[in-house]
């Protein structure tokens, strides 16, 4: 990869643990409202659900309520779950914990950047909050820039912010459809960040399951 001059990575459960986030959010909203409004299973069973609902992010949040109101009965509309869900969200970000180190050890040589879909006080907050924002050269969040991964159009963005071609950059990602399929329609090299071997085995580029394992391919 001689000819590569820039990494552009992902943020949810690429740079920053997603997954942690939700159930430090998921324990937030049960103690906030089940004074006023018990529900009738189990705690854990209860952050189990509505894991499932989110779907790592994937589930829509406009779906959350409805299907949240079939085991717990609250008297929130969607849009005013949306509201406060952004407001406190990119508060519980945390960074993986190999992630300050590789992003220290690739700034020395390449130019960084983000492209990360979602809303933008929540996507900017977490890089924030998870102490990684000034390794980045450049910053695209989909709300802003009024297109999302996987268009090809959000990835060119990003390549003319940090003043370099596609082929120049590599981008760094674990959701195939938006991260992977994305960078490759955009001509970017992909790395895919690909904890099951089984998946997408049409996919002959580049798979690692660490964050640590980009020092040894780039």
């Amino acid at each position: 990869m001689n000819n590569i001059k820039a990494v552009i990575f992902d943020i949810d459960d690429t740079l920053v643990d997603r997954k942690a986030a939700f159930l430090s959010f998921c324990h937030y909203f049960i103690d906030k409202y089940s004074a006023l409004y018990p529900y009738s299973i189990d705690k854990d069973d209860l952050i189990s659900y509505m894991t499932e609902i989110d779907a790592s992010g994937y589930g829509g949040l406009k779906n959350f309520m409805p299907e949240l109101n079939k085991v717990w009965s609250l008297p929130l509309t969607s849009q005013e779950f949306i509201q406060e869900r952004n407001s406190v969200f990119g508060s519980f970000a945390v960074a993986f914990p190999e992630a300050k180190d590789v992003l220290e050890y690739l700034r020395t040589r390449y130019k960084l950047g983000v492209i990360t879909n979602g809303y933008s006080k929540v996507q900017r907050e977490k890089i924030r909050v998870a102490g990684i924002e000034a390794y980045f050269d450049d910053i695209i969040v989909s709300e802003e820039s009024k297109v999302a991964k996987p268009d090809p159009k959000i990835f060119y963005m990003a390549c003319n912010n940090l003043g370099i071609r596609p082929e120049e950059a590599v981008y760094v990602g674990d959701f195939y459809p938006n991260d992977i399929a994305g960078a490759i329609g955009a001509g970017i090299t992909p790395i895919w960040i690909c904890k099951s071997p089984d998946a997408y085995r049409e996919y002959t580029g580049i798979r690692i399951s660490s964050l640590n394992e980009l020092k040894q391919i780039l």
